[in-house]
């Protein structure tokens, strides 16, 4: 019946280590999403990010770590330690982490050849295991190290009987807020301020790994005016008219041409009313009342109909 229950044991922090790594991969993927426009739009800045996903990483570690002390080591004979539970539910978060980091990534370490999965040895291989490898012992050691602390504080406390009931889960929560507020506010903050820079204007656009086609250039010609002007970039591949589109947009409100300025409930007009032409040192003007109060987030986009996507060519707070 003892290694009945202690198999169980083993059963349940690995299972814990599963709901950890499945939480890793959904903090991967919210900051990545989060994370690209900003990117896209100034890559000086992909240290905060960088540092800001190490940070958040070791807190979810630490929190796990604690939170599967708190669940099953407490106190009964023959159950896991605190140090053998963390670093098993570390090693299992670091695992199933990489696994679906590979499966999302595919053809990362395999790819599908005619309905059968053709597995890719060598290089790719060895970068599968050296990522395992380093979360699996940054996992493991943190984890490790988060459960001993909180089993430690537990056993140093005076009132504490020789067994203590099993939390529930909610119960773990309430006595991990203090990480997780930590955990929300490093998921938050830096990205937050990074918009709030753009959208002041303190982040200039500046990715030299993905530059433009094309740019444009915006200034105010009176308070209630703005003169865009469009410029081919020297390289630009021409594809013939009609394939590429300009858009413009205030303050998230598309204001392309004068029928769709109609649409936006903005008291603006453009001239000409067809709109920024797509040529080399066209231009357009924007007037309207709706400038003389404050100032306004202008966006334009080319879309690349023959090329298959979109380019942001302007993105200023002027």
């Amino acid at each position: 019946m003892q290694a009945l229950s202690k198999k169980t044991e083993i059963a349940e922090i690995i299972l814990w280590g599963c709901v950890g790594g499945i939480c890793l991969t959904g903090t991967a993927y919210f900051l990545q999403v989060v994370w690209a426009p900003v990117l896209d739009y100034n890559t000086s800045v992909s240290l905060v990010y960088k540092l800001q996903m190490i940070g958040s990483f070791a807190v979810l570690f630490w929190t796990l770590g604690m939170a599967a002390s708190d669940l099953f080591c407490t106190g009964r004979k023959n159950e896991p330690g605190p140090a053998f539970t963390g670093l098993l539910s570390g090693i299992t978060t670091a695992f199933v982490f990489s696994s679906i980091y590979v499966l999302l990534s595919r053809p990362y370490l395999f790819s599908w050849d005619n309905g059968i999965p053709e597995v890719n040895t060598g290089l790719k291989l060895i970068e599968w295991l050296i990522l395992f490898t380093v979360f699996g012992i940054t996992s493991g050691t943190l984890q490790a190290t988060g459960a001993w602390y909180r089993h430690s504080r537990q056993e140093s406390k005076p009132d504490k009987a020789d067994v203590r009931e099993k939390p529930t889960f909610s119960g773990v929560l309430y006595t991990s807020r203090f990480l997780i507020l930590i955990l929300l506010a490093l998921l938050v903050i830096p990205q937050v301020a990074a918009y709030i820079g753009i959208e002041n204007g303190s982040i200039k656009w500046d990715n030299g790994f993905n530059r433009p086609f094309e740019y444009a250039e915006a200034s105010r010609t009176t308070d209630g005016s703005i003169h865009i002007l469009m410029r081919h970039d020297i390289i630009s591949p021409q594809k013939g008219p009609g394939l590429r589109f300009l858009n413009i947009t205030i303050d998230g409100k598309d204001v392309s041409t004068q029928s769709v300025i109609a649409g936006s409930g903005l008291n603006l007009s453009i001239d000409p009313p067809r709109g920024l032409a797509y040529q080399d040192n066209s231009s357009a003007i924007l007037t309207g009342d709706y400038l003389y109060y404050n100032p306004v987030l202008l966006r334009v986009n080319v879309t690349y109909t023959d090329l298959g996507f979109r380019d942001v060519i302007y993105y200023e707070t002027i």
